[in-house]
């Protein structure tokens, strides 16, 4: 009642409720972890997993490294059973995720109330894709550092936009490229890119460190690279990942976006079925989305030095390989530049942040975009994954969480390109 009383009180100001009515309801649905300890104990997820019975929100990487799935309250009694034979036992992190969600939209709404008088873009509340790009094709309208573009369109028309901050005339200075959003439900990134993207586009002048960055780097920023997910997650799925590009199974849309690149395309991590949440899609860069990406990479080919594929959740930085365990030959100077930039995110507010390839810290991925930056034809030795703060609320946060999660984002961000060979 509370949150339908808030819209009211924006439709009687004349402004439209970002939040539409949900056609899921994850009712009664939990958030579990499990720490598997056997060969058996994986298996069973697994299974589990291959029969819709449980979605991961983090895949386990192994033995004695925790994994957490959705579960609907139906399937919680027979899992936990099952897995209580196996000697592991479940802890709930989240009782209720529609709860979760409605306390999420409350704030976002209660948020857009707050500030309906008020012309300035609202850093610490969700917004729609609409409302990104607007307020980069604004800044970039009367901010002479910035200029907006148009990289791409995505299988439902939707245009994929990238900003670019830079002093001087292109082509001249080495690229930092922010590449964010890719999963749907991972609102946390695009917050945190566009609160990065005003911090270097407003920064500069004002802030020696910013200043110092924007002269020596030329920095582009892609708020999401998954427009038609993003949307579909506000108006019907709140926690929807893929694209929306149709499939061979019409009952499951979508491509994993980040499974889509020609990076051990369809390679283990990765699945050839539509209704998986890690949908490979027909061929690399089938999907136009990843396509659009792949482009702007090539048409700054020589000049990216440092990429970074923002995720949540789980306090991680991750570097090439995600498709094999063996180690990259320039993995040194990987691990040296992560660990400084992890180390600076836990320094801002102690939130703690492991790192390490991907394959060795998490699990196996295939055709992801951090590997594509890295083995693709530009060598892009700092090519990163940053997985955001977040274990409590997993993929819901609430818009309290924005600011903190952006802040210690680019403490890390500016410490990897503060130390960049």
């Amino acid at each position: 009642m509370q949150v339908l009383h808030v819209v009211c009180l924006l439709v009687a100001l004349g402004l439209s409720a970002a939040i539409l009515p949900k056609s899921v309801d994850y009712s009664g649905h939990k958030v579990v972890s499990v720490l598997p300890k056997s060969e058996k104990g994986l298996r069973t997820l697994e299974n589990f997993e291959r029969q819709g019975t449980i979605k991961y929100w983090i895949h386990p990487a192994g033995l004695n490294r925790p994994a957490s799935f959705q579960i609907s309250a139906s399937d919680f009694e027979l899992v936990s059973n099952v897995l209580a034979d196996q000697a592991l036992s479940p802890i709930v992190l989240i009782d209720n995720i529609q709860e979760l969600i409605e306390k999420q939209n409350k704030e976002i709404l209660e948020r857009q109330l707050e500030n309906a008088n008020s012309k300035a873009f609202d850093f610490e509340n969700f917004h729609t894709y609409s409302e990104l790009l607007a307020f980069m094709q604004e800044t970039a309208a009367n901010n002479p550092l910035v200029s907006y573009s148009v990289i791409g369109q995505s299988y439902e028309g939707r245009d994929i936009g990238q900003a670019t901050v830079r002093t001087g005339s292109a082509g001249v200075k080495q690229i930092i490229f922010l590449e964010c959003g890719i999963h749907a439900r991972e609102w946390i990134t695009e917050s945190t890119c566009i609160w990065i993207f005003d911090q270097l586009a407003n920064g500069y002048g004002v802030d020696a460190e910013i200043t110092a960055l924007v002269d020596k780097f030329d920095w582009i920023i892609v708020p999401t690279s998954n427009p038609d997910g993003y949307e579909y997650s506000w108006a019907s799925d709140r926690l929807w990942r893929k694209n929306r590009a149709l499939t061979d199974n019409a009952l499951c849309p979508g491509v994993d976006l980040n499974r889509n690149y020609d990076a051990n395309f369809g390679g283990d991590g990765s699945s050839p079925l539509p209704c998986s949440e890690t949908y490979h899609g027909v061929s690399a860069f089938s999907e136009s989305e990843a396509a659009a990406i792949r482009d702007s990479l090539a048409a700054n080919r020589g000049f990216v030095k440092a990429f970074v594929s923002i995720h949540s959740y789980g306090g991680i930085w991750m570097s090439p390989y995600g498709y094999i365990r063996e180690l990259p030959l320039e993995y040194d100077e990987m691990y040296r530049v992560m660990a400084i930039g992890a180390e600076a995110i836990t320094a801002t507010y102690g939130t703690p942040f492991e790192y390490a390839n991907e394959a060795a810290i998490l699990y196996l991925t295939s055709g992801t975009t951090r590997d594509y930056a890295y083995v693709g034809g530009d060598n892009i030795i700092y090519a990163y994954t940053i997985e955001t703060r977040g274990k409590a609320y997993g993929f819901v946060p609430p818009p309290s969480e924005i600011l903190e999660t952006a802040i210690e984002t680019w403490n890390g961000i500016k410490a990897m390109a503060n130390n960049l060979l």
